[in-house]
């Protein structure tokens, strides 16, 4: 195994929070010749980031929801394989709000890059993003450099962890079951499918819901799909 994809996992494996794992992906990617990274996890309209993109960037980028337009995402859900990008093989015409999209990406410094997709569970889609600013990336070295899927499953994997064991503590954390029945909850099915696609009866599926709401302080199904999603537990 390439000596820096070994140090990243190590370090990944010991972390305990998102500032550990950030250190340990910068270290990583500028050993591969790039300037930046982004974590990105897809799930319908919403977006999960974790990024060492310019603060501002962020910002603008989950305020207007630019995962909805921006063709790296597009492509990695297309492809699923590692892939290199440049700003130059984006249209330059299109809607007002790609062209905003683009342009701002442009001012913030990323013109070009190399993303490693990888299909998460539920429909999500998992992607690690390594980028410039310069016109063309060099994906040929990070061929060399890297074990794409285990880096990107290696992230996710400790973020699900960490998000697990911090934001709430272990007396309450749901059961499998319980979380299950959520996640399900979370992509709108009634109780009746909950049961049918986890082969229960919707009685039990109800309880799991009661016992869940009480671990969590929530009064209606909607607001314990709420809370649970906040805390990072489905």
């Amino acid at each position: 195994m390439d000596p820096a994809l070994s140090a990243l996992i190590d370090m990944v494996e010991a972390s305990y929070d998102e500032r550990m794992i950030k250190r340990g992906l910068k270290g990583f990617v500028h050993s591969c010749g790039f300037e930046f990274f982004a974590y990105l996890q897809t799930e319908g309209l919403e977006a999960r980031v974790l990024s060492s993109y310019p603060e501002k960037w962020q910002k603008i980028y989950l305020r207007n929801q630019y995962s909805r337009v921006d063709p790296v995402v597009t492509e990695a859900k297309r492809r699923m394989e590692m892939f290199s990008w440049t700003i130059d093989d984006w249209p330059s015409r299109g809607t007002s709000e790609f062209k905003r999209f683009r342009d701002e990406a442009v001012e913030h410094g990323i013109r070009s890059g190399v993303t490693v997709p990888v299909q998460g569970s539920f429909g999500s889609t998992i992607m690690l993003t390594f980028a410039s600013s310069g016109n063309k990336s060099d994906i040929s070295k990070c061929q060399k450099q890297l074990s794409p899927l285990q880096a990107v499953l290696a992230i996710h994997y400790r973020l699900k962890i960490i998000a697990a064991s911090t934001i709430v503590a272990p007396s309450r954390l749901l059961s499998p079951r319980e979380a299950m029945c959520l996640t399900w909850a979370a992509k709108g099915k009634k109780a009746w499918e909950i049961a049918v696609l986890m082969g229960i009866t919707p009685r039990t599926v109800q309880h799991y819901f009661d016992s869940a709401r009480k671990k969590l302080n929530a009064a209606t199904i909607p607001q314990l799909v709420a809370i649970a999603k906040d805390r990072g537990l489905v």
